[in-house]
């Protein structure tokens, strides 16, 4: 475990180093069409999004996925408590608890240390699994917070997101007629340049989240039935998740999308994607059967007494009774 989380460490300033120098090769090849003042502008514009990684990375991710804060015990009593005894068998501080407004079963972690951590969970999530798949569910994202990898992720998501955000603007500057068109006398290999780097960055950026991604859910697997010594909940659970998975925009958005513990799909979009930031389903229970010797778990429908918290019991189609969690 101390040499996973040294080793992530050390990967989380090797993360930002090399988005570095992705910013500085996209403004060194945007300088050739628009001008020298495009290097520098990518280049402040990367000092100040490591910045924003540093203070303000988790939020930003909380913000994309619209997830809201439960604040006291009272709201989600049973969630509460499952999260704060997974945080003390992992020796990691309580950290703060979301709920997304989203039919799509999933759920993330993210944060820069396991002080500052947080946890989100879908409301489609929470209405498919029972007591013992979504421990399994919780415990896996504590081993993400435990281990440092919401460090590692959370930057790759703000960092990526910035590189697709600074191709999407210089892009259409190009639709609109932007730049100089005389710089080095018409050069048309000075355009084509330009266009790969604003088509091939965020590409990279995303190839980049798919490398950091995969080895990383395997070992989260893991602790998370160390934690709770029931792989096979967390197997159900995976099964759960991919036969129920639904379209969601806001999960989906290549940002966070890697930090999701099974790959969200966007509206229009199959189940089977070339670029997937996780590894299959199917290998991941796989792996978790192999640790359970055997033992399988029976999903345990769930009843109007399992509810959601007061603001997803109250939209249309909610259950109204007490929130679980």
């Amino acid at each position: 475990m101390y040499k996973q989380i040294t080793s992530n460490k050390r990967k989380s300033l090797a993360l930002l180093f090399g988005f570095l120098l992705l910013y500085g090769a996209l403004g060194a090849l945007l300088s050739l069409w628009f001008g020298e003042w495009v290097f520098g502008v990518v280049i402040v514009v990367a000092i100040v999004m490591i910045v924003v990684n540093l203070f303000m990375g988790d939020d930003l991710v909380l913000r994309v996925s619209g997830a809201r804060q439960i604040e006291r015990k009272e709201e989600a009593p049973a969630l509460w408590r499952m999260v704060e005894n997974l945080a003390i068998t992992a020796g990691v501080p309580m950290p703060r608890l979301y709920v997304i407004e989203d039919d799509a079963p999933n759920a993330f972690a993210a944060g820069r240390n396991p002080k500052q951590a947080v946890v989100a969970a879908t409301t489609g999530l929470l209405r498919r699994l029972d007591e013992e798949e979504l421990e399994g569910v919780l415990a896996h994202e504590m081993t993400h917070i435990r281990n440092y990898d919401v460090r590692l992720m959370t930057y790759a998501a703000v960092l990526a997101g910035s590189i697709a955000l600074i191709s999407q603007i210089f892009i259409r500057g190009l639709w609109f007629g932007g730049g100089d068109r005389d710089r080095g006398g018409g050069n048309v290999f000075a355009l084509i340049a330009v266009v790969l780097a604003l088509v091939l960055a965020p590409v990279a950026a995303v190839i980049i989240q798919t490398a950091i991604s995969r080895r990383r859910e395997y070992v989260a697997d893991a602790g998370g039935a160390e934690l709770t010594r029931y792989p096979a909940g967390l197997a159900c659970a995976l099964r759960t998740i991919e036969g129920s998975m639904k379209p969601s925009a806001a999960l989906s958005n290549p940002a966070i999308a890697h930090m999701m513990i099974a790959p969200p799909l966007r509206p229009g979009e199959r189940a089977l994607r070339v670029f997937s930031t996780h590894p299959p389903t199917e290998d991941r229970v796989a792996r978790l059967e192999e640790m359970a010797g055997g033992q399988q778990h029976h999903h345990e429908t769930l009843t109007e007494g399992r509810a959601l918290p007061p603001a997803a019991a109250t939209r249309p189609g909610g259950p109204d009774s007490e929130a679980l969690v």
